[in-house]
């Protein structure tokens, strides 16, 4: 039996650390940019870096939006983007529980990696 896809995270500079942290805590492969050196890089650096790695970008900034129609209108894949309403900025908790129902709907197969993460933004925001 082959173990199941699941999603992996890199999180931008807009992301706090204790987000990563906790993640990490339940088992949740994440990255910080601030790990691999990346903290100064540009958006467009965080997505490439990401796509290479097959992590999706967790971030708060909303010019990924315009990133990912570039890249659709290049026709290049990414690993998707988790886009977090600015409005939970200051909410790890909030934050951590997003990211694990995803991680959680990706490992149970209730969502897939190509089907729901992949060339998306996922948004997370008041419901």
């Amino acid at each position: 039996m082959s173990e199941q896809p699941t999603i992996k995270f890199y999180t931008d500079t807009h992301i706090p650390k204790a987000v990563a942290t906790q993640l990490r805590l339940r088992g949740v492969e994440v990255v910080r940019c601030e790990d691999v050196g990346m903290a100064s890089a540009d958006d467009a650096e965080h997505l490439e870096y990401a796509t290479a790695h097959a992590y999706s970008v967790v971030t708060h900034d909303l010019d990924f939006w315009v990133h990912h129609g570039e890249w659709l209108a290049q026709g290049l894949r990414h690993t998707g983007i988790v886009l977090i309403s600015n409005q939970f900025q200051s909410d790890i908790g909030r934050q951590v529980k997003e990211l694990y129902e995803l991680f959680l709907l990706i490992r149970q197969e209730a969502g897939s990696l190509e089907e729901d993460i992949y060339n998306q933004v996922y948004e997370i925001k008041e419901k």
